[in-house]
Parts: structure tokens; C-alpha cells; sequence
């Protein structure tokens, strides 16, 4: 049997059948219809209406593509008989019905897939500049951040009322004469009141675990003090509030000085004085670096030129290790054209020199060191702060054009090939370019370079990067490893840089730095080392425990073992101590004793201090060989 039915009552037809058996009307041809065709028909039957109607209730929504007709207005068959109950509708009608809807659906798939497609495509050089821009996040782990909390210890060391301490006491030496020294050492203490505007410091002079002299200072109420207990029973003093101009100018000592010199002293301190106002109402004269990049950006566009002049095609994928795994990444060929560097460097270079905010700026700070120089019986040539600028304008701008020239006849275009992972992030950069000599154009310099982003708790913690030069038979090359992890507790990182000349001249030198630190103990270790021609020329490495931190507010360690280590010098010095900092956690006072005036004492009076230090060096001294 064939699958063939009658298009009129449903019966099955033979194949070379060519009257319905079942109603006996003719046997139409089937006929190939497009979607075009079947949507024509279907719309010209009314089976389809294009028509959108409103909705009432328990009706279709308004805008609603309605099929015409109910199954109660379904038309009889010729024979009077009702239509077959699996259908519920005219057989002709419901195939037409099916073909719309599946066309119709596949016209939806269809669409969809390709604006899917096209959503999901990539700009490769937007994808590149992501990538570069990428480096560094601001959400990206910070370990020293999370571990010690930096940059509060910074802030505080500039806002807050703090106090800190290091003693470094001597314990070995290579050299016989200076270990003899064992246990002498230094002790310095300092405390910042900044609400008070006071602040002292003490340095202490350890020998053999005793103190041996304390230079003591303070500065509060517009008073310095200075004391060396141990030397002099004195507290030299000078008073810095008003009238100091006065006081200078009338010392039996200090104002003949000051006079022959030609200084002006009543406005060389007028001077201070306004400055110190300014500093203190947060007036003084600071150049205003957001401010100048945020004019360089929007007034030149220089870096977003740059951008768009760098051509970036899609090239073959590589694999690298990231964050401890073998990561496939796409590939980008990138060309950075000479004349877009040229043109980047141009534009930065006329904005600086010529931006009107930051000559303002300039100038002012220029006229201020002027009208100094001039208070302290300098000259300033004879020139205002207006023509030295420009004077000094013009031979910057000669220099710069110079380079730029220079740099616009040997640059020539760097070609890249950079890897992107399936995160968007830098993975890794190959790359190579000339450098030509304007003075001998067979003379090129090839330059050679690569870079690989490792990644780990951050993407640049662990990574690779290497520069090679060749002239000739000469070869200069520089690199670079880091490596490093980091756990929440546990954190290690190493730097090593070297750099190796081949050639007629051999050069083989390196700089490593390494570190580790566990919150959990506090233990941590540090070292830097230089070397030279295979061979140590110095080294520094420190040990200890972290015995107390409140992450940005204050931290004490002991220094178990400070090792330093300088070839053909002193050789090899041990030392160990503390180191604390943290609030202020005591007033700061003035220093006790008698007070000698610095300005206004004579010059029998520094005889009578001079003599009295004297002997208490010698008492010091002979306390020294006992």
C-alpha cells in the first residue's frame, strides 16, 4: 500500500489508482509547494488571517495570526458522512495548517541562530586591548593587602597619631675587629601627634648592651629642642614662633653670619612662615596629577587613536600554563605601526609642553624658587621667573624634538603575537621589531621579545619576560622570572632579573629578591642578593616572627637574624632586634633641663658648652677602653 489519502474524504489511494475508492472523485498530482506558495494560499483560503483582531475575554490576544473556522463550521462531506475523528478538521486544511507551522518554526530557529551568531562574535582588537587593559584589576587579590592591610599603615603614617621603634643590635662579624663590637647597636624611637602638632625622636647608642649616649629631639609649640643628656646637662633650644626673623637678625652670632652672606633674613622667614600656613590650610603648592592625566585624555585622545591605529587579526591558537593548568588560548596577530607610535608620541609630547594649567602651575613653583634663591642673597641671572621658564621651556623642547626626531628615523613597525585565554586575560605576548642607526642604514639592531602571564592568586604573580638585542655579533639579552602563591595564609614570592652581554664583552649580572610569610606563626624570611660574573657581590637576608599585627593599625616583630654580605667590603655582619608601630600610645613632651638658647647665647656661653661636652666624651671614652 502507499502512504498516499485522498485529499477529500482521508481514504487511503493506490499507487495506480486513479479514483478515490472511497468517495470516487478523481486523484489530483501532488505538487511541490514552496513556503511562499503554501503561505499565499493558505492566506488567500482564509485558513490564516494576517488581520490582527481585539481580544475579549477567553479570545485570542490582539495582533494574533487566527485560524479561521471551528470544528462546528467544519463543511460536510458530499456523502452526508462526518469526517474521520482522528482529523477533527478537513484533511486538506490541517496538512496546509502543519506545513505553515513547521516552516514557520524553522524560520524562527533560523533567525535565532544567526543572531546568536552574531551576538557571539568578536571584535579581535577590542579583545586584544581588553586583554592588555585586563592586567591589572582593581578586584584582583592583593596579598600584602589582605595579609597587613598597607594601605592604611600608609594612610596613618600620613593622618594619624602614631609611634614606631627599631633597635638593631650587632651580634657576629668577619672581621675580628669589628666583632669585638658584639652587643653595640642602635635604638631609634619616634612619635608623630599630629593633632597637637608635636613630635620627638630618640636615637640611643648601644656598647656592649649598655646605652651609651641618647640624642633626644622635639617640636611642639612652635619650639625646637635638642639634648644629648649624656654629653651636656643643656637643653638647646630655639624659639619658632613670632618675631624669629628678629631674633636671628639680632644673634651675636647667627646675625653677622647671616648679614655678610647677604641673606635677608626678616623676609627669608616671612617667607617660611607663609609657606607653612599654605601647608597647613591645605593651600600649598602640589602639581595636580589627576587633573593633568584627565586634560591629556580628553584633550588629546592620544591613547584611543593609538588604539584604533593598531591592526588585529585572528590567528592560531596556542596553549600555556595558567594558574597551574595547560590552557588553550586564541591567538591574535597584532601590528603596531611606526607612524602610530610617532603620532602618540607627538601628541603627548606637544600637550605636556604646552598645556596652559600645568605652565601655570610650573611657573608658580618657579617664581617661588626665585624670590628663595634671591632671599638667600643668590642671583637668579638677572632674569624673572617668567623668562626662565621660557628659557627653560625652550631647551626642554629642543631635547624633546631631538629624541622624537632620533626615534622617527630608527623605529621601524612591531609585529606581536598575543594569546588570550577563555577568560579574556592576558596569557602571553611574542614579539619582534628593528631599531635602525640613522647614521649607517646596514646597521640594524634586532629586537626580540616575550612575555608569559602565568597567573596564580593574580594573573601577573607568576610570569615570564625576556628582551634580546642583537647587533651583529653582539647580543644583549634581559629577563625576568616571578614566581610566587599565596593561600589566604601562605605567601611566597621570588624576583629574579638578569642581564647577559654577549660579544666581544662579556657581561653576566643578576638581582633576586625573595620572600615568604605565614599568618598562622608570624614567621617570615626575606632576602636580596646581587651578583656579578657568576660571582656574589652582596647580599641581605632577615628572619623573624611577627608576634602581633592589627592589619593597617600596628604590627611588632622580632628580627631573630639580619645578615648582610658585601664582597672585598666589610664582609659578612649579623645583626637582630625589633621593630614595632602602632597608635601613639603616650603624650609627647618636652624635653627636661636647662635650657640654652641657640640664637641669643654668645660666644662665651658656647665656649662654657663646648668645654663641658668635651670632658664627657673623655669620661665616655675611657668607659669605652674599660
Amino acid at each position: 500500500k502507499s502512504d498516499m489519502k485522498c485529499s477529500v474524504c482521508g481514504a487511503e489511494i493506490g499507487l495506480d489508482e486513479k479514483v478515490c475508492p472511497g468517495c470516487g472523485k478523481p486523484v489530483e498530482e501532488k505538487q511541490e509547494q514552496t513556503f511562499g506558495d503554501v503561505m499565499a494560499e493558505a492566506l488567500e483560503s482564509g485558513a490564516i488571517s494576517g488581520e490582527p483582531e481585539t481580544a475579549g475575554a477567553g479570545e485570542e490576544p490582539s495582533g494574533a495570526v487566527r485560524a479561521e473556522g471551528t470544528v462546528s463550521e467544519l463543511p460536510t462531506r458530499e456523502d452526508g458522512a462526518a469526517w474521520p475523528e482522528e482529523s477533527g478538521q478537513p484533511p486538506k486544511s490541517g496538512k496546509k495548517k502543519g506545513i505553515i507551522i513547521g516552516a514557520a518554526a524553522a524560520v524562527v530557529v533560523a533567525a535565532g541562530a544567526l543572531a546568536f551568531g552574531l551576538m557571539g562574535r568578536e571584535d579581535p582588537k577590542e579583545v586584544v586591548i581588553q586583554a592588555f587593559e585586563n592586567v591589572y584589576t582593581e578586584d584582583q587579590v592583593m596579598p600584602l593587602e589582605e595579609l597587613f592591610g598597607v594601605s592604611q599603615f600608609s594612610e596613618n603614617a600620613l593622618t594619624a597619631d602614631v609611634e614606631d621603634s627599631m633597635t638593631l643590635i650587632l651580634e657576629d662579624c668577619s672581621e675580628p675587629e669589628v666583632s669585638a663590637l658584639a652587643g653595640s647597636g642602635l635604638r631609634v624611637v619616634s612619635k608623630t601627634d599630629k593633632t597637637n602638632k608635636k613630635g620627638s625622636a630618640d636615637i640611643a647608642v648601644i656598647y656592649k648592651d649598655m646605652d651609651l649616649a641618647t640624642f633626644s629631639g622635639y617640636f611642639g609649640d612652635d619650639e625646637l629642642m635638642m639634648a644629648v643628656p649624656q654629653l651636656s646637662s643643656k637643653v638647646f633650644t630655639i624659639d619658632l614662633g613670632e618675631g624669629l626673623a628678629e631674633r636671628v637678625q639680632n644673634s651675636p652670632l647667627a646675625g653677622p653670619a647671616l648679614a655678610a652672606s647677604g641673606m635677608d633674613v626678616e623676609g627669608l622667614f616671612t617667607y617660611f612662615e607663609e609657606q607653612l600656613q599654605l601647608a597647613e590650610s591645605g593651600q600649598a603648592m602640589t602639581l595636580d596629577l589627576d587633573g593633568l592625566m584627565t586634560r591629556y585624555k580628553e584633550g588629546t585622545q592620544a591613547q584611543e587613536k593609538f588604539k584604533e591605529a593598531l591592526t588585529v587579526e585572528k590567528a592560531e591558537k596556542g596553549t600555556f600554563t595558567m594558574d597551574g593548568e595547560e590552557t588553550a588560548c586564541k591567538g591574535y596577530t597584532v601590528l603596531v605601526s611606526k607612524d602610530s607610535m610617532m603620532e602618540f608620541l607627538r601628541t603627548t609630547t606637544d600637550f605636556f609642553l604646552n598645556d596652559k594649567e600645568l605652565k601655570d602651575e610650573f611657573l608658580k613653583q618657579l617664581e617661588q624658587t626665585v624670590k628663595l634663591t634671591e632671599l638667600m642673597g643668590g642671583a637668579s641671572a638677572g632674569l624673572s621667573a617668567s623668562e626662565l621658564y621660557a628659557d627653560g621651556l625652550e631647551d626642554v623642547s629642543e631635547a624633546v624634538n631631538t629624541m622624537i626626531d632620533f626615534l622617527d628615523k630608527s623605529l621601524t613597525d612591531v609585529n606581536m603575537t598575543v594569546y588570550v585565554d577563555k577568560k579574556g586575560r592576558l596569557a602571553a605576548v611574542d614579539g619582534s621589531t628593528r631599531l635602525l642607526n640613522p647614521d649607517d642604514e646596514e646597521e640594524t639592531l634586532l629586537v626580540d621579545f616575550n612575555c608569559r602571564l602565568q597567573g596564580g592568586s593574580y594573573l601577573t604573580q607568576n610570569a615570564t619576560a625576556e628582551v634580546a638585542m642583537k647587533d651583529g655579533t653582539d647580543q644583549l639579552t634581559v629577563s625576568l622570572v616571578k614566581n610566587g602563591t599565596y593561600d589566604g595564609k601562605q605567601l611566597t614570592g621570588d624576583l629574579a632579573v638578569n642581564v647577559k652581554l654577549d660579544g666581544d664583552e662579556k657581561v653576566d649580572g643578576g638581582f633576586t629578591c625573595t620572600g615568604t610569610y605565614n599568618s598562622d606563626g608570624g614567621d617570615y624570611h626575606m632576602g636580596m642578593s646581587l651578583t656579578g660574573d657568576g660571582s656574589l657581590l652582596a647580599d641581605l637576608s632577615m628572619s623573624g616572627i611577627v608576634n602581633q599585627l592589627e592589619k593597617g593599625t600596628s604590627i611588632q616583630a622580632d628580627i631573630d637574624e639580619l645578615k648582610i654580605t658585601v664582597m672585598d667590603a666589610m664582609g659578612q655582619v649579623t645583626l637582630s632586634g625589633d621593630y614595632s608601630y602602632g597608635p601613639l600610645s603616650s603624650e609627647v613632651s618636652a624635653l627636661d633641663g636647662e635650657t640654652f638658647d641657640i640664637l641669643a647665647a654668645g660666644e662665651e656661653d658656647w665656649q662654657s658648652v663646648i668645654m663641658e661636652i668635651y670632658m664627657n666624651v673623655m669620661q665616655l671614652a675611657s668607659q669605652l677602653s674599660y
